[in-house]
């Protein structure tokens, strides 16, 4: 199983991304098409209802704080790579 966090308390959320075999299926010919978007959503969408199905209250609230967290910096990091590009 592959840790949440480097040797260096760092997030490893690349490695975690670029070691995923969907995402290297994906990624295979360098090409993200329409239909991998909406298979790769779906999957999103079933892991998080499996994950809702099998999680009480607190646990659900806390991966709703870690998904908040993850998808603010997310789009705070992609504005600031737009930022840069404007300049």
């Amino acid at each position: 199983m592959q840790t949440l966090f480097d040797e260096n308390g760092v997030l490893n959320i690349s490695d975690i991304v670029t070691s995923h075999p969907q995402y290297q299926t994906i990624m295979e010919d360098g090409i993200v098409t329409e239909e991998e978007l909406k298979n790769q959503l779906e999957r999103v969408v079933a892991t998080l209802r499996h994950l809702q199905e099998i999680c009480d209250e607190t646990q659900q609230s806390a991966i709703l704080d870690a998904l908040s967290e993850l998808s603010v910096f997310y789009a705070v990091y992609h504005n600031r790579q737009l930022q840069e590009i404007r300049i």
